[in-house]
């Protein structure tokens, strides 16, 4: 199941040293969204837009920043880590490993866009997300 995950530069930053993080809660899309109302591969994208956008949001309240960027992890997670849902979120019974890490989403503005970084490019990137 994909989730996403808000998340600060720095708690980015422990996650990539250590390989691991407990988090609560992520945003995923409602599967009763996904059953009634998408006919086509572009509704399912723009579901799945539209909750990385709620994540990307979380993240700049985390941070209690006005002008901090949002961050999104792309989640790939497993069925024994997911509790209960409600509405587009669920909470995370176990902790997430990076290797479940598929991209990392990034708002820059207060735009609806997000820009896409794969995994392995993250590191390169953080050292200007963090300053």
């Amino acid at each position: 199941m994909r989730a996403y995950l808000p998340i600060t530069p720095q708690d980015l930053q422990d996650f990539l040293k250590s390989g691991s993080i407990h988090a609560e809660r992520a945003f995923i899309v409602d599967e009763s969204l996904l059953e009634n109302d998408v006919t086509t591969s572009d509704d399912q994208e723009e579901l799945e837009f539209e909750v990385s956008w709620s994540a990307a949001v979380k993240s700049r309240e985390m941070q209690d920043d006005s002008a901090a960027l949002g961050f999104a992890l792309a989640l790939d997670v497993e069925p024994g880590q997911v509790g209960k849902t409600d509405g587009n979120e669920m909470a995370l019974l176990s902790d997430i490993s990076w290797s479940q890490v598929q991209s990392l989403l990034v708002s820059e503005s207060e735009d609806p866009e997000l820009s896409w970084f794969a995994p392995q490019e993250i590191a390169t990137y953080l050292p200007q997300w963090l300053a």
